[in-house]
Order: structure tokens, then sequence, then C-alpha cells
């Protein structure tokens, strides 16, 4: 899966979850929770609506270690590669 695949994925769930975030203008390197009011519910609907999407598990336990969007990119793209 390429870095462009899950930037488009990220940001569908992003307009479901979160209409008023603009996902383009976000910094990828900054924490997710310091740029954006984001609940846990609504991050936790994230990543379970992603995992469905790529077909990827993402461990509760390596959730506290994702902390921004290029993070979570790479980890996805790191396990999509270690399905294959």
């Amino acid at each position: 899966m390429e870095k462009e695949s899950v930037n488009q994925i990220l940001r569908e769930i992003f307009h479901q979850i979160a209409p008023e975030i603009i996902y383009d203008s976000l910094d990828k390197s900054i924490p997710l929770r310091d740029q954006v009011e984001i609940d846990s519910f609504d991050f936790y609907n994230m990543i379970v609506m992603l995992q469905k999407q790529i077909h990827v598990m993402i461990p509760d336990s390596k959730l506290s270690e994702l902390k921004n969007l290029n993070q979570l990119i790479d980890f996805i793209i790191v396990k999509n590669k270690d399905l294959k």
C-alpha cells in the first residue's frame, strides 16, 4: 500500500467522523490531538474504520505510540508489506 493510498483512506475517514477537520491542512508530523479536538471515541472509531478498510490490525498497545499521522501512515505501510 502506497502512502497516497493511505492518505486518501484517512481523508475519507476524517470526512465521515469529523467533517469540520480539513485533512490536508493537518501537519502530519505534529501529534493529532495537539491540532484538533477529537475525543477518544472518535479517535477509536477512526482506527476501527481504518482497520476495516486496510485489513491491517493496529494493536491497542501500539496506539499510544502512534501520536501523529506520519507515524500511523508509516506503521500501516510496514504492516501491509508484512502481510504480503
